[in-house]
């Protein structure tokens, strides 16, 4: 071991990270100079693999200030990996990057069929990969310049699974980024980083990860948003349903934040899950998932766009379609747009009956005791319009809270990292004792 690697700090990191099917978010607390630093995340879920050891033209070292610290890194990071979790050791280009880099192989969720997510390579992928971005944005916040040696962080972490998935796969999900259960030494996971002229070595160990049902996550945030936030569901039923508006007469914020029971639909890309919370507990019996998302819509959309004969419409894959209507259109594309969008809310239609039809059936097991239902997730804003109505007609008397997409979509990381900051502060007292004791 080299005289960096005995001396080299320990760089703690806690994070609640949402990999999506269609894009992570996520949230990572750090520390530069004695200070909490939080890097707020959010890129495409989707990497383009090359056997390429470098970029073809890696950035200037002098640069790395700019491109690391004041430019949008976790979109443009290049890497690769050297890990029990990772099969080959490509070079991986992340984020928007990745819709516009040609590569050997492009990979995105499979959002049609059954697979698990916790057995795609992919979700390890962006998950080591960004917390080894904020690993070397911290240092390049505290010294100015790219390390001389291999840097090395242990992590704390909140991920989600599917609710399905996290009935039957939540531990074993977690031992793999921590390791084998009983073992002294955990897993050491390697990326290094290539978008420089000089590669960076970033080494990670996993200290505790909490792993929670998607949806749920979500809940758990809301709940600590409080008042702020119930009050501005509310405002937004009354502006948007005053019939609705109107049968809450004499609800307030207070009274919303003290619900116990409750529904959520929780609107991804690859599925919808429905968390149901009854006094106040997750209730896993009553809960489900529907292996459908709003990247469903995009996909058949995709389908019809290629046989429509419009030759304007040409997106290689439904990342690059996603990223295009989540954008404002200039002048120049609106007419594209337009009709992108117009063929992916047919599609929506459908997508939006589906879920209609999985909600009514977790109301035939809860919807006695519900007292609000909440809907939110990153596809749940583009087809608002569509799925707001059908849901309320299912729920009936049940008022149907539609979060706004600014934050809806964020829900899901922000009560990931309650998860791990909780464990990580009851940790500190056990740590401090252990190396007095050392």
């Amino acid at each position: 071991m080299s005289s960096n690697s005995t001396t080299e700090k320990t760089i703690e990191l806690t994070g609640g990270i949402d990999v999506g099917n269609g894009y992570v978010k996520g949230v990572i607390r750090g520390e530069v100079n004695g200070k909490e630093v939080f890097d707020a995340i959010d890129l495409p879920s989707a990497v383009v693999s090359t056997s390429r050891a470098t970029p073809k033209v890696p950035e200037a070292d002098a640069d790395a200030l700019r491109i690391v610290v004041e430019d949008d890194f976790y979109n443009h990071l290049a890497a690769s990996f050297t890990t029990p979790l990772v099969g080959h050791s490509d070079l991986r280009t992340f984020g928007r990057a990745a819709l516009s880099t040609p590569g050997s192989k492009f990979t995105q969720f499979e959002v049609l069929g059954a697979r698990s997510k916790a057995d795609q390579e992919l979700s390890f992928v962006l998950v080591l990969g960004v917390f080894a971005a904020k690993v070397l944005r911290d240092h390049v916040r505290d010294h100015g310049t790219l390390p001389d040696h291999e840097l090395h962080a242990s992590v704390r972490t909140g991920l989600a699974l599917p609710i399905a998935e996290y009935v039957q796969r939540r531990s074993s999900y977690a031992a793999q980024f921590i390791g084998r259960l009983g073992s002294a030494d955990p897993t050491v996971h390697l990326v290094t980083i290539k978008n420089f002229s000089t590669p960076v070595t970033v080494r990670l160990t996993f200290e505790d990860v909490q792993v929670l049902p998607e949806g749920a996550s979500a809940q758990f945030a809301i709940t600590d948003k409080g008042e702020p936030l119930a009050q501005a569901l509310l405002d937004d039923l009354r502006a948007s349903d005053p019939e609705e508006a109107a049968r809450l007469k004499g609800v307030t914020a207070g009274l919303l934040v003290g619900v116990r029971n409750t529904v959520g639909v929780d609107v991804g890309e690859g599925t919808v899950n429905f968390p149901v919370f009854t006094d106040g507990a997750f209730n896993s019996e009553a809960a489900g998932t529907l292996e459908q998302g709003y990247g469903t819509a995009l996909t058949n959309a995709l389908d019809r766009m290629s046989t429509s004969g419009d030759k304007d419409l040409r997106f290689k894959n439904r990342k690059a379609l996603a990223d295009f209507l989540q954008q404002e259109p200039s002048v120049f594309l609106q007419g594209r747009f337009d009709r992108a969008a117009g063929f992916v809310s047919e599609e929506a239609e459908y997508l939006c009956d589906e879920i209609a039809s999985r909600f009514e059936d977790v109301l035939t097991e809860v919807g006695g005791t519900t007292e609000v239902v909440y809907v939110y997730g990153g596809g749940s804003g583009p087809i608002k319009e569509i799925l707001r109505p059908v849901l309320q007609k299912a729920a009936g008397s049940i008022p149907v809270l539609y979060l706004d997409a600014a934050y809806s979509r964020h829900l899901n990381r922000e009560g990931l990292y309650l998860a791990a900051n909780a464990v990580a502060k009851s940790a500190k007292p056990v740590a401090k004792r252990s190396k007095a004791a050392a």
